[in-house]
């Protein structure tokens, strides 16, 4: 699952997140975002290929690929062969047409379930994620799969968001709307675009499933979320997650949210566009 910067914070698929129709119309409207979603988040991408240590003839697993824009950018570095799996069959379609546009070799794209697929064991060198880990409703089991799917000493790496109040450009939208509606979201556990935000939380999930030498490296910086605060507030009225709020409320209420919203963002916009801050975790491991 590619993590985005919408409303939901979701931009691809790698399992779980409940409710959440991946293979339907969640995933549907990430294909359509895609070209936004992948300018959003291209400051991570370096980051993360080379904490994994992508290079020539490195055996890649892109966990939650969605589009396919980290699975692509693996195989720029020669890394082959390279998998990116994913739950949406949409995001995957559009995955292996940019591939196929870009003259991506070695890659294959596959649906499914990263809780649950038989990866072969000791398979691959390096397993990777761009914002694809926050939404397992196992993730023992998955980290398990992952531990099994690298060979020893392997390495594991992946981007995940810091805390909901450390990321604006996701959590804007929806303070706004949980202070006009304060039963939209539940209050007793983390939203999953957050589900991995605490490091000792994180430690102890890694080496309980097969990994040593968990670290964490802060990443901080203000994204480029749009043109003009129109676009973006368009871009988070438009996810699923957004619908799935707003629908059962009142269009008036609905409208005067929107309005604030625009209003936060228009303090955040400039001549180059409208950026937010955002915070993440740079986490390695490597397999026992």
């Amino acid at each position: 699952m590619d993590e985005g910067a919408g409303a939901s914070g979701a931009a691809g698929a790698a399992g779980g997140a409940g409710a959440l129709d991946w293979d339907g119309e969640h995933g549907a409207f990430w294909v359509r975002e895609q070209e936004h979603q992948d300018a959003v988040l291209r400051p991570f991408v370096a980051p993360l290929l080379d904490a994994a240590g992508v290079d020539a003839g490195t055996a890649v697993l892109d966990v939650g690929c969605g589009c396919g824009a980290t699975t692509r950018a693996a195989a720029e570095r020669g890394a082959a062969p390279v998998m990116g799996l994913d739950l949406s069959s949409a995001m995957l379609a559009r995955a292996r047409e940019l591939a196929t546009a870009q003259g991506a070799g070695g890659v294959d794209f596959v649906q499914g379930d990263a809780q649950t697929h038989p990866f072969a064991p000791a398979t691959f060198d390096a397993v990777i994620s761009r914002f694809g880990v926050m939404f397992f409703d196992d993730p023992h089991a998955a980290f398990r799969g992952f531990a099994r799917a690298l060979r020893p000493g392997g390495t594991l790496a992946f981007v995940c968001w810091q805390s909901a109040r450390r990321n604006p450009h996701i959590s804007l939208p929806m303070r706004a709307i949980v202070a006009a509606f304060p039963e939209a979201l539940p209050r007793d556990t983390p939203q999953p675009p957050f589900s991995m935000a605490e490091p000792d939380d994180v430690r102890e999930l890694l080496e309980g499933t097969g990994f040593g030498d968990v670290g964490f490296e802060p990443i901080e910086q203000e994204l480029r979320v749009g043109d003009d605060p129109d676009q973006v507030l368009a871009h988070y009225l438009s996810g699923p997650m957004a619908r799935l709020l707003l629908e059962p409320q009142p269009a008036a209420e609905v409208e005067a949210v929107a309005k604030r919203i625009r209003g936060q963002l228009a303090e955040h916009a400039g001549s180059d566009g409208v950026h937010l801050g955002s915070a993440a975790w740079l986490v390695t491991a490597r397999a026992r």
